[in-house]
């Protein structure tokens, strides 16, 4: 099956009808619970996310909490990659 959707692989892949490589933040409860990694050296390609916006001096408050909020989930991120 191709999709776009992570949650579609996930279960897919949980309810064992199939395997996808997953972002860790996708499927880390689902480690935790016992999902198997059937390739487990296996890493994908590290990706990176950027915020881009005009200029600082008259940043929204709504936009830097946003800019915030991605910045502390993908620290969550790195710890579990680690």
């Amino acid at each position: 099956m191709v999709s776009n959707s992570a949650e579609t692989l996930r279960h897919l892949a949980v309810t064992g009808r199939g395997v996808f490589l997953a972002p860790s933040f996708v499927v880390f409860n689902d480690l935790a619970a016992g999902l198997a990694r059937i390739m487990p050296d296996v890493n994908a390609v590290e990706f990176t996310i950027n915020a881009v916006y005009p200029n600082r001096s008259h940043l929204p408050t709504k936009v830097r909490l946003f800019i915030d909020l991605l910045a502390d989930r993908f620290a969550e991120h790195r710890k579990w990659m680690t």
